[in-house]
């Protein structure tokens, strides 16, 4: 099996016509879904752990080389360090994707 970032098809929100992956209740975020965002006052980003963004001292994974300390992005590793990124697919831009193969300017 493989996960929805490698071709798995992801359950979608239960709200006719969105399609987007839900997060739970079977509703995406759009549509009513409960989320957590960060306790500390006035932050309003979403937990990571222990009630509290990675800005407010949530511990995301750090990168598997010796002494590096930075996040992750896949494969145990940062972008410094060998995480392969994938780039915007519009022509001539080369952001890095978020969604669906495009960056957020294209998305």
């Amino acid at each position: 099996g493989v996960c929805v970032q490698h071709g798995a098809k992801g359950r979608e929100c239960s709200t006719e016509g969105c399609g987007k992956l839900i997060r739970n209740n079977g509703l995406c975020v759009e549509h009513g879904a409960k989320v957590k965002n960060c306790s500390t006052e006035g932050c309003g980003k979403r937990v990571v752990n222990n009630g509290v963004c990675v800005q407010h001292g949530a511990k995301g994974r750090e990168c598997s080389t010796e002494g590096c300390g930075k996040l992750i992005r896949n494969n145990g590793l940062c972008v410094e360090h060998g995480a392969k990124v994938k780039n915007c697919s519009t022509e001539g831009c080369g952001k890095r994707v978020v969604n669906n193969g495009v960056c957020v300017q294209h998305g």
